[in-house]
């Protein structure tokens, strides 16, 4: 076939390496030009690439017999538009990997704790299965995971909803439903169309396969009550006649007229209540995947986490810093603030994707002392979270860190949680994260 792959990142390059490998025609087009992609495709051009740069016009289209998408370019772009109009096929990446795959998927998504929980499963997975592949929108594109694949191989995939709007045949043999709450305003102007995205984890389940979801979210509890596959929920908040709990101090799955227990609470090293429920996802989700019984807690007592996610990263004056970079959206705010009682100093700011600040003032004020606002957004959240408690305002997360290094003192946690993206002043959460990472431990040594 003649492909065209539409953005050139790492989820575009994967895409168009497979689509060479297969023996298609494959151009490819960005809006950057060669020099300004964050990836080298030149070992593609030397295979055959004919690379646009600089335009995504619906030109490029002639002759074009599918379209592979990647997960940064809207489905509402004027190319994809007119891919739909001429009926040519427009697949994400991950659909285009999943025709060319063997083996197994496991897909987890929501608008918090994907990343977590994905890490999570695949550990858990590896434990005891021979291969284990992880992925998706978190690290190793799925095109880039096939490669030596058998029927055998499990697949634990990280799947935003910018990938699920582009899938029509993948299939999850276990799909994970985290939660679903607003974010990406800036793409989907109503909160409904983000949920239908979301719900399309779930899309060619059949009856054999296991849908698992949060009974304590009410949109994940209603998009995985309605599906066709054995349903699974968690829950650390209630105990349930099917699907996993907490009772004392364990953690528990009923299922098929039975209970067992998954592991014990203390061998969660991460803090709060929404890691918890990640670890009940988790659980239940390695379980269906071929886990054994008694196989979740050694697996799960060496987990410690992800970078930028509740990361503690240094104690300065006995104060503790946890970087939490990857927190973009109020809910994430929210689920990270439920790990600390009280006298936090909490960094707000970035790029403001359209937060509903007022929905952090109850908790703040249950457990902050003081808010910093930093960066593009702070104008917005010093407006929305006035008289809540003490706010200062600085021009950068820099400044905004200096301040909170010297002004902390005994019986304080400083916790940036920004609510925000990273780009008015870093590449990207990471970016944000290890250099927050970097002044405090610059602080430690003085």
């Amino acid at each position: 076939m003649k492909v065209l792959v539409v953005g050139m990142g790492k989820s575009g390059y994967a895409a168009a390496k497979l689509a060479i490998k297969e023996g298609h025609s494959v151009l490819a087009c960005d809006q950057a030009t060669t020099d300004r992609l964050s990836t080298d495709i030149s070992p593609l051009l030397k295979a055959g690439l004919v690379f646009y740069g600089g335009s995504e016009s619906p030109g490029l289209l002639q002759d074009v017999e599918t379209v592979i998408l990647s997960p940064g370019v809207p489905v509402a772009s004027p190319l994809v538009r007119a891919a739909r109009q001429m009926e040519i096929p427009v697949l994400g990446e991950p659909e285009w990997a999943f025709r060319h795959s063997q083996g197994s998927i496991v897909a987890v998504t929501g608008s918090n704790g994907k990343s977590t929980t994905t890490t999570l499963i695949a550990e858990l997975m590896a434990a005891h299965l021979p291969d284990v592949r992880s992925g998706g929108n978190l690290g190793t594109p799925f095109s880039q995971m096939i490669e030596g694949a058998t029927e055998n191989t499990w697949y634990v995939l990280e799947m935003s909803s910018f990938q699920l709007e582009s899938i029509e045949r993948f299939h999850a043999r276990v799909a994970v439903l985290l939660n679903v709450t607003p974010d990406h305003q800036d793409r989907y102007s109503r909160f409904e169309d983000y949920q239908a995205a979301k719900a399309r984890v779930f899309l060619n389940q059949a009856a054999s396969d296991t849908a698992v979801y949060s009974m304590t979210d009410p949109v994940a509890r209603r998009l995985g009550g309605a599906v066709t596959a054995k349903r699974q929920p968690f829950s650390a908040a209630q105990e349930m006649e099917e699907g996993a709990f907490v009772r004392g101090e364990k953690a528990f799955w009923r299922h098929d007229g039975r209970e067992e227990a998954l592991f014990s609470l203390a061998a969660l090293h991460l803090p709060g209540v929404h890691n918890l429920e990640n670890a009940l996802a988790s659980a239940v989700a390695a379980r269906c995947a071929g886990v054994p019984e008694g196989g979740i807690e050694a697996p799960l007592g060496t987990f410690t986490g992800l970078p930028h996610r509740l990361e503690k990263v240094g104690v300065v004056k006995g104060v503790p810093f946890y970087n939490d970079s990857k927190a973009t959206n109020t809910d994430a705010v929210l689920k990270a603030l439920t790990a600390f009682r009280s006298d936090v100093i909490l960094m707000l700011g970035g790029l403001d994707k359209g937060a509903d600040w007022k929905s952090l003032s109850g908790e703040i004020e249950r457990c902050c002392k003081a808010v910093y606002a930093f960066g593009a957004a702070r104008p917005a959240v010093e407006k929305a979270l006035a008289g809540a408690v003490p706010i200062a305002g600085f021009p950068s997360l820099r400044e905004a860190t200096a301040e909170a290094l010297s002004a902390c003192g005994e019986g304080d946690t400083v916790l940036l949680s920004p609510a925000c993206a990273s780009f008015d002043e870093f590449r990207n959460f990471e970016d944000r994260g290890n250099q927050f990472r970097a002044w405090v431990k610059e602080a430690m040594t003085k």
